[in-house]
């Protein structure tokens, strides 16, 4: 690794370090949540977690840090609240993307919902209306409540798309991905991953297995 490449997952690695610090100032009944990542630098996609990881490419990290401080924040605590509900383990049946969007939705509306200023990222304002119209209809904000809305609402996958784009924080790929998959793609040994959330390699409960 050159020293420019250095330089750039050291101060990566701080930024996270930095974001999770942040968050256990204000989120301290959080605190085994937060503190529970190692964090592995990747050279590809953007920003991943297996529930025992944070696999993050250092690059993505600056870029965001640079356009808004509070960015790294509230990914890493988007990524905290995937956990938290057991976003990864979902019916393997389901439509991925549409998934993938409704977790996106259900936590950074939580976010949202907290009101904390370290974590008010300029997405926050670009979601409000979507999210105002979501609360609208459902009375719980879950993510099987917003999967099954966003089917029936939004049956155009390329308008899901779009719509994933203001909610966007970390990619969800590995979460259906075996262990075998994440080495290779990764370099993440199943030896480091043991008690990660893991993919449908590693069996998958329910739907209804999180609370938004």
């Amino acid at each position: 690794m050159s020293d420019i490449n250095e330089k750039i997952g050291s101060i990566a690695r701080d930024i996270l370090t930095l974001s999770r610090n942040t968050l256990l100032v204000n989120l301290r009944f959080l605190d085994a949540a937060l503190s529970q990542f190692e964090f592995f630098p990747i050279e590809e996609s953007t920003l991943l977690t297996d529930g025992k990881h944070i696999l993050y490419n250092p690059r993505y990290i600056l870029e965001n840090y640079k356009t808004a401080k509070e960015i790294p924040v509230r990914d890493y605590l988007h990524m905290v609240m995937h956990c938290v509900f057991r976003h990864m383990y979902m019916d393997p049946s389901l439509n991925r993307p549409y998934w993938d969007l409704a977790c996106d939705i259900a936590v950074e509306n939580v976010i949202t919902e907290l009101g904390l200023k370290s974590v008010a990222a300029p997405r926050e304002r670009q979601q409000a209306q979507y999210i105002a119209a979501v609360k609208h209809d459902l009375k719980h904000v879950t993510a099987e409540k917003i999967y099954s809305y966003l089917r029936q609402t939004v049956p155009d996958p390329v308008r899901a798309a779009e719509i994933r784009g203001l909610f966007y924080a970390d990619n969800h790929e590995i979460w259906y991905m075996t262990d075998g998959e994440i080495a290779v793609r990764f370099g993440l040994a199943a030896a480091d991953r043991q008690g990660a959330g893991g993919g449908q390699g590693e069996g998958s409960a329910g739907a209804g297995s999180s609370a938004a």
